[in-house]
């Protein structure tokens, strides 16, 4: 017996836009999925007691002092265990894991757990969209709306609602597909019959993301706004260093202009581009704000000057006449 209908509609469901994320890496935008999110998503398809997680191997590749700063990398492999009826499916994955903290221990511990994170998510993307296989294929699309038509007899009431339909006759025949029984005559179809698109919890927070989110900031206890705009990423990165000049490098996200939130990085209005050598030892040093110091440059107007250049056509009515000669200065 292999998994049930509804496991497999699950592990068939399209990724919501709103759990993939993005990141820039050498300036190509890369969209993936956050270790405990693959997690939850596990418990909540396989159940708590319906899968296992197994640490097969785990060693330090590399190590190294720099500083005050101690680096360590680490190669795991993990192996899957999920229950599917009373059969056991088996799947591995490798993952890589790199750390730089203070102390040597921190340093090994961060990267072995980032190993073990990305050879989880590797060996559950096997299994389906759920866990990000779909990725592969270009970031996730949100489902189009599709209207439910009633019977057509009276109010709606003496005839049969085609989702329930469709519903009731997957119940009947997916058990027997999804077994693999093919020694019993059976009606059932070959293939399982399409599912509804729209799920009801699914479609009422498409409705509240419709009608708008709140915004925090305005709230007598606010939070700071976290702008996000992947354009303007992407023409910081097409910047030159701001140390060096260096014209390929990376946005940076000046993690010290506002508060630390879990998971969550700084506004995309707090960015400067740096090569990836400085961008490499500025995440070494451990000390942000004194690495600006030693390089002799101040970011913040930088920062500020390249976000008002992105959104300059947006307040002038002629783009032709945006200013640039801030972030030259701020540059130099």
């Amino acid at each position: 017996m292999g998994f049930e209908v509804q496991q497999v509609r699950k592990l068939r469901a399209k990724l919501k836009p709103r759990n993939v994320r993005s990141r820039l890496v050498e300036g190509t935008e890369l969209h993936y999925l956050e270790g405990w999110h693959v997690i939850a998503e596990a418990n909540r398809i396989f159940g708590f007691d319906g899968w296992d997680r197994e640490t097969v191997d785990s060693k330090c590749v590399w190590t190294k002092q720099n500083g005050a700063r101690f680096s360590a990398a680490y190669l795991t492999r993990v192996r899957i265990t999920v229950k599917a009826g009373e059969t056991s499916i088996v799947r591995e994955g490798s993952g890589a894991g790199e750390a730089h903290e203070a102390t040597p221990g921190l340093a090994h511990d961060r990267a072995a757990k980032a190993a073990e994170t990305d050879a989880t998510k590797r060996a559950l993307m096997t299994f389906g969209n759920a866990f990000g296989l779909s990725l592969y294929a270009g970031p996730a699309e949100p489902a189009p709306h599709r209207a439910c038509n009633r019977s057509a007899s009276g109010s709606g009431k003496s005839g049969t609602h085609p989702t329930n339909q469709r519903n009731r006759t997957a119940v009947e025949a997916g058990q027997a597909v999804l077994a693999g029984n093919t020694t019993e005559t059976s009606t059932a179809p070959s293939t399982l019959p399409n599912w509804p698109e729209i799920d009801p919890l699914e479609e009422a927070a498409r409705i509240a993301q419709a009608r708008g989110r709140i915004d925090k900031s305005q709230l007598a206890l606010s939070e700071p706004r976290r702008e996000r705009d992947p354009d303007h990423l992407k023409r910081v990165a097409s910047r030159p260093c701001l140390v060096c000049g260096r014209n390929r490098a990376q946005a940076h996200h000046l993690t010290y202009l506002q508060p630390r939130a879990m998971g969550r990085k700084v506004s995309d209005e707090f960015t400067v581009p740096l090569c990836s050598t400085h961008h490499r030892n500025l995440h070494a040093s451990g000390n942000e704000r004194g690495w600006w110091q030693v390089q002799g440059v101040d970011p913040e107007p930088a920062a500020k000057a390249l976000w008002r250049d992105s959104h300059q056509a947006a307040l002038q009515p002629n783009p032709d006449q945006v200013p640039t000669q801030e972030i030259t200065a701020a540059e130099n």
